[in-house]
C-alpha cells in the first residue's frame, strides 16, 4: 500500500472514533447558584475551574459554588486510593437567575 492509502485508512479510523469519544465528554450536570453546596459523595476531589466551584477533599466530596461559570469536578467512587472517578459539569449561576436552557416563566397577561 502507498502512504497515501495508509492516511486514508487512518483518517476513516479517525472519524469513526469520534462519535465515541464525544459521548465520553457528556457528563451529568449540576447547576447550583453561588454560596450553595452540593454534596456528591465518593472521596476527595478536583475542579478544573477553582475560582467557579471547589470541592472538598472528604469522603462526601461537597462541591462550593463561587461564582458563575462551568467547571468540570470529580470524586473518586470507591474509597480513598481506589475506585474509579465520577466526573460531573458543574454550571454555577447567579442567585435567583434561571439555569441554563430552562424556559423562562410566564408573563402575566400571556
Amino acid at each position: 500500500m502507498t502512504s497515501c492509502h495508509l492516511c486514508a485508512l487512518a483518517l476513516a479510523a479517525a472519524a469513526a472514533l469520534t462519535p465515541a469519544l464525544a459521548a465520553a465528554e457528556e457528563y451529568p450536570t449540576l447547576t447550583l447558584e453561588v454560596g450553595a453546596t452540593r454534596s456528591i459523595g465518593g472521596y476527595g476531589g478536583v475542579c478544573d475551574d477553582l475560582a467557579v466551584a471547589t470541592i472538598t477533599q472528604d469522603v462526601n466530596a461537597t462541591i462550593r459554588a463561587l461564582r458563575a461559570g462551568t467547571t468540570l469536578c470529580s470524586s473518586r467512587v470507591g474509597g480513598p486510593g481506589g475506585g474509579i472517578r465520577q466526573v460531573y459539569r458543574v454550571v454555577v449561576v447567579e442567585a435567583g437567575a434561571a439555569p441554563p436552557g430552562a424556559a423562562s416563566p410566564p408573563r402575566p397577561g400571556s
